[in-house]
């Protein structure tokens, strides 16, 4: 396994859910919408987390077998959604949208938040394929 990966998707994707909350709980405040607010979350937090474990895996393809960078990335994903303030309130993610803010929410939050980050990792770390042209051949 590999610390500095579990640490950076860790760090990366809950301080994103973070941010994601701030600004979709002002956009609410703005436009009086709390629903546009609450998609505004999803879809920040869905970017965030496409986003934070392809830069983090994708670069690593060659420090370790795959293995260990999808368990190291869906350890990172787990925790960055367990040091999310916003958690245990239940408002991290898109369950908000189906029913109110409590265990439920944090349970859907969850799953569809190692969902979404576990296929990404998924995709970021499936080998080349062979007709793919390699980054350092000549054009």
């Amino acid at each position: 396994m590999q610390p500095a990966l579990v640490a950076q998707v860790a760090v990366t994707t809950g301080s994103a859910a973070l941010l994601s909350r701030f600004a979709a709980g002002y956009l609410a405040q703005q436009t009086g919408d709390l629903q546009a607010g609450l998609v505004l979350r999803v879809l920040l937090v869905t970017a965030a987390l496409l986003a934070a474990t392809w830069l983090a895996v994708r670069p690593r393809l060659l420090q370790g077998t795959r293995a260990q960078l999808r368990v190291g990335a869906t350890l990172g994903l787990g925790l960055g959604y367990a040091l999310s303030p916003t958690t245990w309130t239940g408002r991290t993610y898109a369950a908000e949208l189906v029913t109110a803010p409590g265990a439920t929410t944090v349970l859907l939050d969850l799953a569809l938040w190692l969902l979404v980050g576990g296929a990404t990792v998924a995709v970021a770390s499936a080998p080349a394929g062979a007709r793919e042209r390699a980054t350092y051949a000549p054009r």
